[in-house]
């Protein structure tokens, strides 16, 4: 049997005191060795905060995002613990940021929202006058394209605040230009759309002589019994009708095609005649009767001096002609000769 305190630290071998052999609270501070509690040997939430020293839960000792809200105390977080910039849109509350947290100038423009500056907003001087801001805003204070059509007082635009050539084709309302609001004997014929003038729109009796092209004023644009009715070509030079030679005797009628040479619709020509003395023995009248619409129209020539060649010219006769354009003539010879006849149309009548 070993005495009380008989078995010294001699005696035991090493590794021999097993956890059964120590008794429970037997291990105190004092038998620890320092440094020799390690992490493995500390059970789960077996250090509470009695344990810790204070100050002693360093930066480094907390676990990233091991800081819950729970754990902050209140008033604990002061600005000397919150870095620059950790304050985002999300931490503050709405309507957090009053008045006096805003430095001075702080609100520049782009921090304003469109529609934000309502007439409340604005500050007067003095307070009990709306109008007008004083100091004025001035030109320069406006942003281009800021000033929209609703900003815009009725009547507001005046002539003198629209540059020249800004009012384009565009920009006018359909019917918006008036009689009065066109300048006197400013309209030329560029500014005219063509066929735009009608009948309304000129005053009677204003239509001049110089006014009227050359031949504008057909048969068509006459009114009934003005113009003198039927109208009457001349031919620059005579239109030969019909050149026959040989004419010895009286002649059967016979008819002259005048389609060549007038046109569809002629009332009437005039007739002209030449008679070339071929031979001659005595003399004597030669007649040439022209026979239309149930008339005779008689060209006489008298006969030149006996065997004397020569030309005979007779008158003109202004004479109806038919619908098919054409003429009869007969000739009529006194005495023995021998002529040659030319029929001349000098012109018609429409």
């Amino acid at each position: 049997m070993l005495k009380p305190s008989e078995v010294k630290t001699e005696n035991i071998a090493n590794n021999a005191v097993t956890t059964s052999k120590i008794e429970d609270g037997a291990v105190n501070s004092a038998k620890l060795r320092e440094g020799a509690v390690k992490a493995e040997h500390i059970t789960a939430k077996a250090v509470g905060p009695s344990e810790l020293q204070d100050r002693s839960v360093t930066t480094a000792k907390i676990a990233n995002s091991a800081v819950t809200e729970e754990k902050i105390a209140s008033g604990a977080v002061t600005t000397g613990k919150i870095g620059e910039l950790a304050v985002t849109t999300s931490r503050l509350q709405d309507r957090g940021v009053t008045t006096e947290k805003l430095a001075s100038n702080a609100v520049t423009t782009q921090k304003i929202a469109n529609g934000a500056v309502t007439p409340a907003k604005l500050s007067f001087t003095p307070p009990s006058v709306a109008r007008p801001i004083t100091p004025a805003v001035t030109t320069e204070e406006i942003a281009v394209g800021a000033v929209s059509a609703d900003r815009l007082a009725g009547s507001a635009v005046t002539a003198e605040k629209i540059a020249a050539n800004a009012v384009e084709t565009a920009k006018i309302k359909d019917q918006a230009v008036t009689g009065a609001k066109i300048k006197d004997y400013d309209i030329g014929y560029t500014q005219i759309a063509s066929n735009s003038i009608n009948r309304e729109k000129i005053i009677n009796g204003e239509i001049l002589t110089e006014k009227i092209a050359n031949g504008a004023v057909t048969a068509e644009k006459l009114a009934p019994g003005v113009g003198g009715g039927d109208t009457l070509t001349m031919f620059p030079t005579p239109q030969t009708a019909l050149d026959q030679g040989g004419i010895i005797a009286t002649t059967q009628p016979a008819s002259v095609d005048l389609s060549t040479i007038i046109p569809v619709g002629t009332k009437g020509v005039i007739v002209s005649i030449a008679v070339i003395n071929q031979s001659y023995a005595n003399g004597g009248m030669m007649a040439y009767i022209f026979r239309q619409l149930g008339a005779e129209y008689a060209l006489q020539v008298m006969a030149p001096p006996a065997n004397a060649p020569g030309v005979s010219n007779g008158g003109s006769v202004l004479m109806p002609v038919a619908t098919d354009r054409t003429l009869l003539w007969q000739a009529y010879v006194a005495g023995n000769n021998s002529t040659e006849l030319v029929i001349y149309i000098l012109g018609y009548v429409m």
